[in-house]
């Protein structure tokens, strides 16, 4: 599917001139604007890769609004010189990158691009994304039209789809116009109807649909009939102002949009005008070599305590001010890590404060760590916008709670420097072969259409198999096959993996339904979405080092930590994942590290002992609770001592590991029984942090890496049971983080160090307990040893960290 990209013009540079400091040009104009819709609409044409593309520019005229009411807009004030200079010089940078301008007399942006929208919303396989900072243009939304609204900065975008917008605003994007007809519109000064908010606004159009058929249908002993009725004549004008005209006298063929990339020559010689020798050094040209920094006007937006603190509001700033990057300073910022990707080769210096990573590590069970979050938090106010004052008081406030958590060190000596680590695996990404997926893809959709055949003769007629309703009826129903009873929270009976794995001798229909589940799952959570992703070549994931409550590292975008192992796809589909010619793929892998930390963290002596022989532990734990001598462990028994030695860490109880285990419930509660007796130090350990965490109100690890539970001291059972299990589970799954956190840390330090980072080695994932690298097979001997000793002994345990080691050609063949 192609895509076409409608930009408007005037709403980004409105957002660069507020989010930059105001720079000038070797020549004394002012670029600030400039510089900051130069790195937007670069970062757009790189990440969208558009195949058509166009902008539209407000015109300086009244428009055909304010001629119908004079009151629109009146409110705001006039753009400073500095601004419309700008917007102004913008139509040649469009020009420069290739990107058709638009604007016409008396019609806004928004109408040139609804116009450009109905133009070429039927065209086939045609998708349309709009990129607006304004709200009005979500009226456009269609099946196959988006739009992208910027959040922070000039670097987050928010999509908007059918549902997102439904989500927001209650009603669906054609009822938009209606809504903001009886709201109003206070950015537009759209006046509305007096005293109707969203609230009723949306309720109102839930029963009348129109601003239209609410005037003509509402009676006079509606409860709002009093509210609503003195104002027709208002509503019905503030839905006409609101509505986005889609017939601009614009002419404007896809061919005449398509996209084609700038003329390199050009487009340098031009920056270099505007002194842009950031983005100049990106794009390959020469800078050069005696030139000094570019003018500003007045300090740059910077907040600074005792001359040892600048505050970055935005990558621009890192951009235009690379010399506050190289000194000794705390450089504070919301998001490091999408800034490092953003400025690309440019050098930063530490010591860095990332305040979204600060306020996670205050309290990490919190999903949402948008700044907008955080200033609610610390400051205890809302802002429309972050500046840099926000981010520096938000900085205060954190580093203070930092230090009386006693969070110091792990902040400063883990989760600081992890981020430029992070960041550049995120740019390296690891490389794919599309042909091989494509293959696969084949195969699967084959695969799926026998299973199809298979499970509607079993079944005696067609469904829709994805479904689980009829599935359900089909299984419990027709076939009348007798269930566990499970159902969902919904009330529907249950028929999720684990029910059908319990079904699986009672129907020819269950394992071809089983087959049928995990063929899917390949085919659209990793063989669709790689392809799409991958088709340059490379997939970059991204990680989110706020994304768990335990410190581990969590991947999206896609997820690679999650790539299947067991089933008969796992094998050709990590084939695909591939090193570059002359190099080689090498995974470390830390064997059984929670077991290991566990035995340090309790102090027990069986346990560490084991260790320390190098024994087998889960045929060890199998003896114990079997009372069977170790040699003669049955593969059965060894299977259910890893399923109790996992099942202790992760606070398993006696009905989770017999189901887990596929044994009683008596069994279950024998076994833990004897597993504690047989390893006492653990159990004592356990009970001790319960306590602390029902007392205090948190878990913490060895490092003081904490973990607080909202509900502590309840004397409700199911909460009380929740946090026991996640008390137990924190400090050794937390510590396991943070050494793998450190491995990473010191292996990026071991390949700058020997000159071996990018070109002949990269840090491509972090899979749970892995590391996986590219290396150039010339010094893959010397790098395999120098890796592996520094993560055995990046933590003197009570016990020896151990590290296996495979490598191959391809992720598949990793032998």
């Amino acid at each position: 599917m192609k895509t076409l990209l409608l930009i408007d013009a005037n709403s980004f540079i409105h957002r660069a001139f507020h989010a930059l400091p105001p720079l000038t040009s070797p020549k004394g104009k002012p670029t600030g604007a400039l510089l900051g819709l130069t790195n937007t609409l670069l970062r757009l044409l790189d990440d969208k890769k558009p195949d058509y593309v166009a902008a539209a520019f407000d015109r300086p005229e009244p428009t055909f609004r304010k001629e119908k009411f004079k009151e629109y807009k009146a409110h705001r004030p006039k753009a400073p010189d500095e601004l419309i200079d700008q917007i102004i010089e913008s139509r040649k940078l469009f020009k420069m990158l290739n990107i058709p301008g638009f604007e016409v007399p008396k019609y806004e942006a928004d109408d040139l691009i609804g116009t450009l929208v109905e133009k070429h919303k039927d065209t086939k396989d045609l998708k349309i994304l709009i990129l607006t900072g304004d709200l009005d243009t979500l009226q456009l939304i269609e099946k196959n039209v988006e739009v992208e609204i910027p959040g922070r900065g000039l670097s987050d975008l928010r999509i908007y789809d059918r549902k997102a917008t439904e989500n927001r605003f209650g009603v669906p994007p054609e009822r938009l116009i209606d809504y903001k007809g009886l709201v109003g519109d206070t950015s537009d000064n759209i006046p509305g109807i007096p005293g109707v908010g969203p609230k009723t606004a949306e309720t109102l159009l839930k029963e009348f649909n129109t601003v239209e058929e609410l005037f003509k249908n509402i009676t006079e002993d509606h409860k709002l009939a009093k509210k609503i009725l003195p104002h027709k004549k208002t509503a019905l004008l503030s839905k006409e102002l609101a509505t986005i005209q889609r017939d601009a006298p614009i002419k404007s063929a896809l061919k005449d949009i398509e996209y084609k990339k700038p003329i390199k020559k050009n487009l340098l010689k031009y920056l270099q005008e505007l002194g842009f020798q950031s983005i100049i050094k990106r794009l390959g040209g020469e800078v050069p070599k005696t030139r000094e920094a570019p003018e500003t006007k007045k300090a740059p937006k910077t907040r600074e305590a005792n001359n040892s603190i600048i505050i970055f509001q935005d990558t621009g700033l890192c951009k235009t001010h690379e010399k506050f990057l190289l000194g000794n300073k705390l450089k504070v910022a919301y998001d490091w890590k999408e800034i490092l990707k953003e400025i690309g080769e440019i050098k930063i210096q530490p010591p860095l404060f990332d305040i979204k990573i600060a306020g996670w590590l205050l309290d990490p069970g919190k999903k949402d760590i948008s700044i907008e979050t955080l200033t609610k938090k610390f400051l205890k106010k809302e802002i429309l916008s972050p500046t840099t004052a926000t981010i520096g008081d938000i900085f205060i406030a954190e580093d203070k709670k930092i230090k009386e958590e006693k969070l110091e060190k792990l902040f400063e000596e883990i989760e600081m420097p992890l981020i430029p680590v992070l960041a550049q695996m995120e740019l390296w990404g690891i490389r794919i072969d599309p042909e091989k997926l494509k293959k696969l893809l084949s195969q699967s959709k084959k695969e799926l259409a026998s299973l199809e055949k298979k499970i509607y003769k079993e079944a005696e007629t067609e469904f829709n198999i994805n479904s689980p309703k009829q599935l359900g009826e089909i299984l419990f129903d027709k076939l009348k096959i007798q269930g566990s009873g499970k159902r969902t929270t919904t009330g529907q009976r249950s028929t999720r993996e684990e029910v059908l794995l319990e079904l699986k001798d009672t129907h020819p229909i269950i394992p071809f339904l089983l087959e049928y589940r995990e063929t899917f799952k390949i085919q659209t959570t990793y063989l669709e979405p790689l392809l799409e992703i991958g088709k340059e070549g490379r997939v970059h994931t991204t990680y989110l080092q706020t994304g768990t409550a335990t410190g581990r590292l969590s991947s999206e975008k896609p997820n690679l930590q999650n790539i299947p192992q067991g089933s008969k796809w796992a094998a050709p589909l990590r084939k695909a994942f591939e090193a570059e010619k002359g190099k080689t793929l090498v995974a470390f892998d830390y064997s059984q590290l929670e077991l290991r930390i566990l035995a340090h963290t309790t102090n027990d002596k069986e346990l560490k002992k084991a260790f320390d022989q190098g024994k087998d532990i889960h045929a060890l734990t199998a003896s114990k609770i079997f009372k069977t001598p170790l040699e003669k462990v049955s593969k059965e028994e060894r299977r259910i001592g890893k399923t109790m030695n996992f099942g202790i860490i992760y606070g398993m109880g006696p009905r989770a590991l017999a189901q887990t285990g596929n044994i009683s419930m008596q069994e279950a509660k024998e076994f833990i029984e004897t597993y504690f007796a047989s390893f006492p130090e653990i159990k004592n350990w356990q009970e001790d942090v319960i306590q602390k965490a029902h007392i205090e109100g948190f878990a913490e690890n060895e490092h003081g890496r904490k973990r607080w539970f909202e509900y502590a001291g309840t004397t409700h059972p199911r909460f009380q049971a929740e946090i026991d299990r996640m008390a137990i589970n924190m400090p050794i799954q937390s510590f396991g983080a943070d050494i793998i956190k450190r491995a990473m840390i010191e292996s990026m330090k071991i390949l700058e160090k020997k000159n071996w980072k990018g070109e002949k080695a990269k840090l491509l994932l972090s899979i749970h307990d892995e590391l996986l690298f590219e290396v150039n097979d010339n010094i893959l001997k010397e790098f395999t040893h120098e890796i592996k000793e520094s993560m055995e002994n990046i933590y003197k345990l009570k016990v020896p960290l151990k590290v296996d080691m495979h490598e191959g050609k391809n992720w598949g063949d990793m032998g």
